[in-house]
């Protein structure tokens, strides 16, 4: 199988930053956590990291069913919460910010390795990680936007359709089941396709809203399911596993089904000598 290799003779540093920390983000944050201390306890000299956790959003009951937190998380901040939590457990670096994005200049500003003051050894590679856990495409649209603009970016995004509101009882109980885990690239002139140019719809999508133009309107989400988030967390975690612990990259995107627990990945669609050149 053809894969992609990241600077396998060179170390790296990851500038992780990931949009939500809600049904899927609150997952992957659980298990990117452990991976990260792994990674440092094996071999903190060819691979460094920031980790950084952006939410505005604070725990409310409902959110106890299917997302990672506790009773006496209620009303506290969800980035907060987890990085404190997962930060303390794992011993590693986990940084939080409590608001929501919503332009690409906001965005820019939660990578630390675009701030002027950052500093990096001269022979290590940096690389920044965007990764996408959030429920509306108005979101995504501005992530997209970044994407063209990062030259040094890995953006992955996940997400799961919600539970159907209405129609007959067979169709709502296979609902809310289906979702997808999309992993581009954009390093010098090289472009893999983000979730925006695999889904062209997100950009075409005029209803959506950001999360600060929800609050306070009649805006009636999709309920989802708890299976669904941990399998678009577990996906999210092999790409994000292949990535920055093996330094390759074999699949664009993966389909799945919590429901049947079945996959589909897509394949790199250029070959594999072409990627090497690239980022070697």
């Amino acid at each position: 199988m053809k894969a992609l290799e990241f600077f396998p003779t060179r170390p790296m540093h990851f500038d992780i930053v990931q949009i939500g920390a809600g049904g899927n983000g609150g997952y992957i944050i659980q298990r990117l956590s452990k991976l990260l201390s792994s990674i440092r306890s094996i071999d903190s000299v060819k691979s460094t990291f920031n980790y950084t956790i952006v939410d505005l959003d604070k725990v409310e009951e409902k959110n106890l069913q299917r997302q990672p937190f506790l009773p006496k998380d209620i009303d506290k901040n969800k980035a907060k919460v987890l990085s404190e939590r997962y930060s303390k457990s794992y011993q590693v670096p986990i940084f939080y910010r409590e608001e929501y994005v919503e332009s690409v200049e906001e965005l820019y500003e939660c990578f630390p390795s675009n701030n002027d003051s950052f500093l990096i050894e001269e022979s290590r590679v940096n690389m920044r990680i965007l990764i996408g856990a959030v429920d509306n495409h108005a979101s995504r649209k501005i992530m997209h936007e970044y994407f063209l603009n990062d030259k040094s970016l890995i953006y992955i995004d996940c997400g799961v359709d919600g539970i159907l509101l209405e129609g007959d009882d067979e169709e709502i109980k296979r609902s809310g089941y289906s979702g997808h885990c999309v992993c581009g690239i954009h390093y010098n002139s090289m472009i893999l396709p983000p979730v925006a140019g695999v889904y062209t719809d997100i950009l075409e999508d005029k209803d959506s809203l950001l999360p600060s133009q929800s609050c306070g309107q009649n805006v009636v989400s999709q309920p989802q399911r708890m299976q669904s988030n941990e399998m678009a967390a577990l996906i999210t975690m092999g790409y994000l596993n292949q990535i920055l612990a093996e330094r390759r990259l074999y699949h664009h995107y993966t389909n799945f089904n919590a429901l049947t627990h079945s996959s589909r990945p897509t394949l790199l669609p250029i070959s594999k000598d072409q990627y090497i050149v690239s980022l070697r």
